[in-house]
């Protein structure tokens, strides 16, 4: 937990900024303070996009004004301090039919956006096992996936399901700014409004905001009386940055290696995402520096890469520079995201369950693998956890997803509380009585698989 709280502590981590280098130093320093002595540093060129002051005013045909609670979409064009000032047209879902015959050149557009609702036991028949002793996967424990738009654009880039197909509408059709209304996105009580997406990287030329479903409904109703217009500012700085993957090399008797890696960048101070995975793969360093080499039968990476919220940069970067020296040895890849508090919606508010967010633990189709996290699971009494393949529909929605499809066996650890993309993911979010039995249970694993012959593991989808 302190390793979550002093990386929560540097602030926002938008790749390339001030708090990610501040991070980047801290992971390097704890790698070097384990007894790692080969701690690398690879760059990686990005475009930093950092928002400084965002907002929207209202005014009706009748002259009344009010602001109105908005979040800015990052890599969308910046306004400047003097805004952009349009009038306001509404269109539904946002869909191709629903701008037919809508005139939204040089309008500022505003859409309904709506989330997919995960229901963790509906994708249990998918899974190779479950573990949920009490019972309490049950339907009731479902919520809206803040990371999967129902709406998306799919003839963008990667990550294109935070993309809105009406922004993309918006834009082709000559508009000058969108708003969309998070019409499943619960109120944080006692917090401000917040929602970081999309975080492809892509930079994108119409201004966009996102606004809460009572606002939108407000707007909606003064839109019923006559026309709506309004002042979207939205002040940006953007410049040329570097980050950089950190990665720590741990000799073993054997060049082949066991890869565990999580992102060390996140839209906020962000304690779940992802301080909290980083935390898991620096105690599963720190143990493994203290076994000598000769007792490691293969060597080990621990890898924080940058730039997930910038379309997952640092694991195709890694992929890249590494094809020819380390990638070929790779026999597994370990990934680690979001140890996460449970929180569902009731009446449209954010409310703490007391229980852990289920996870699922994406696993390649290799057996023994299986077999390992299976008993580790039991052993370790890991609940509301679902190990799945991935070779379903939902593939691997994970940072380790670029690692599988470049054909690594992968095990990737994941859960999607509803804070996310929120500003609120305080450490008081992580759950922290998770953190030891995890790191117990992928100890056991990983020395198991140390012992498991290479060719076992390697080159399985």
């Amino acid at each position: 937990m302190k390793w979550i709280e002093d990386m929560f502590s540097f602030g926002p981590r938008i790749p390339g900024s001030e708090g990610d280098r501040k991070t980047e130093e801290y992971i390097k320093e704890r790698l070097k303070e384990f007894g790692i002595e080969d701690v690398r540093s690879d760059p990686i060129d990005l475009m930093l996009w950092e928002a400084r002051r965002w907002s929207l005013e209202v005014r009706t045909e009748s002259g009344a004004s009010f602001s109105v609670p908005c979040f800015y979409m990052p890599y969308t064009r910046p306004t400047g301090k003097e805004g952009v000032e349009a009038e306001i047209v509404y269109v539904g879902e946002g869909r191709k039919k629903d701008f037919r015959g809508v005139d939204v050149e040089d309008k500022i557009v505003m859409a309904d956006v709506r989330f997919l609702f995960l229901v963790p036991s509906a994708i249990a028949p998918l899974a190779y096992f479950v573990n949920d002793p009490e019972g309490t996967l049950t339907p009731e424990s479902g919520h809206p996936a803040v990371w999967i738009i129902t709406n998306p654009s799919i003839t963008e880039v990667d990550y294109s399901a935070l993309i809105p197909e009406p922004y993309v509408n918006a834009r082709d059709g000559g508009a000058v700014g969108f708003i969309g209304v998070l019409m499943d996105y619960p109120e944080f009580e006692g917090e401000e409004f917040s929602y970081y997406a999309p975080y492809d990287g892509s930079f994108k030329r119409l201004p966009g905001m996102w606004i809460p479903r009572d606002a939108g409904d407000r707007i909606k109703e003064e839109l019923k009386k006559g026309r709506v217009f309004t002042k979207m500012v939205l002040e940006a700085d953007v410049r040329s940055s570097v980050g950089h993957n950190i990665y720590g090399v741990l000799p073993g008797k054997s060049d082949d290696i066991i890869l565990v890696h999580s992102h060390h960048d996140g839209p906020f101070g962000s304690a779940v995402e992802d301080a909290s995975g980083c935390a898991l793969v620096l105690a599963l360093a720190k143990y493994f520096a203290s076994i000598p080499e000769d007792k490691r039968e293969k060597t080990m990476i621990f890898l924080f890469t940058e730039g997930h919220f910038y379309g997952g940069i640092g694991q195709k970067k890694f992929i890249e520079m590494h094809k020819e020296d380390l990638f070929p040895k790779i026999v597994v890849d370990i990934a680690i995201e979001h140890i996460a508090k449970e929180y569902l919606v009731k009446e449209g508010k954010a409310v703490p369950t007391g229980r852990v967010e289920p996870r699922g633990m994406f696993i390649s189709d290799v057996p023994a693998l299986v077999s390992l996290f299976k008993e580790a699971v039991q052993k370790y009494n890991i609940k509301r956890i679902l190990l799945l393949p991935t070779n379903t529909p939902l593939g691997v929605p994970t940072d380790a997803g670029d690692f599988w499809r470049a054909g690594l066996t992968i095990s990737s650890l994941i859960s999607g509380p509803l804070y996310l993309f929120h500003k609120c993911d305080t450490p008081d979010k992580v759950a922290d009585e998770e953190l030891v039995p995890l790191t117990k249970m992928y100890i056991d694993v990983i020395e198991k698989i140390h012992k498991m012959p290479s060719e076992e593991l390697r080159g399985r989808k």
